[in-house]
């Protein structure tokens, strides 16, 4: 399987959960596109701290 084809899979599976058990299914989208930002935003943040500490670590090492 193609991960286009599972990630429709998965909201298919959702939205049918979702009828199930009496939930918005447009209210779920939006709460997994928010979560999926802030992950976002917290990797790039982190790759940023690193990046950051090892121009630090460089220029500690080139001053010494």
């Amino acid at each position: 399987m193609k991960v286009e084809e599972i990630k429709m899979n998965q909201m298919i599976d959702l939205e049918a959960q979702c009828l199930i058990n009496e939930v918005s299914f447009e209210s779920m989208k939006k709460l997994l596109n928010s979560e999926k930002n802030k992950k976002l935003q917290r990797r790039n943040h982190y790759i940023q701290v690193t990046i950051n500490s090892e121009i630090e670590k460089s220029l500690e090492h080139e001053n010494k």
